[in-house]
């Protein structure tokens, strides 16, 4: 059987200050449901916040959005203050990548498809 991916949800702590985040970064928000709030993305995937409480302070999850140009969007994250994990930028031959943290520690990909 094979799946697809229906849905990723983000626990986290302060929901308002994740949607500032996620809304410079570049995901805007969407509809909001009490306790969770749906971000808009390009694709048959949905992209969720939900405020709850981590266990023991650790990161809830990750997603890795795709992206066309890799090092525009770098640069304008660096631009507005949102630095990845560590500037070098992982190459697979497929794709590259680089690693980013939400406020929660939650991590959060760029991913540029090579092919």
């Amino acid at each position: 059987m094979t799946f697809s991916v229906d849905t990723v949800f983000l626990w986290v702590t302060d929901l308002s200050k994740s949607v500032d985040w996620y809304s410079r970064f570049g995901v805007d928000a969407g509809e909001a449901y009490g306790d969770w709030q749906t971000m808009k993305v390009d694709g048959s995937t949905a992209f969720a916040l939900h405020r709850g409480n981590r266990l023991s302070g650790a990161a809830t999850g990750g997603v890795a959005f795709g992206v066309e140009d890799l090092d525009v969007q770098m640069s304008r994250l660096a631009g507005i203050g949102i630095e990845p994990v560590d500037r070098e930028i992982t190459e697979t031959g497929v794709a590259r990548f680089t690693t980013f943290q939400d406020p929660d520690g939650n991590d959060v990909q760029l991913l540029q498809r090579l092919r």
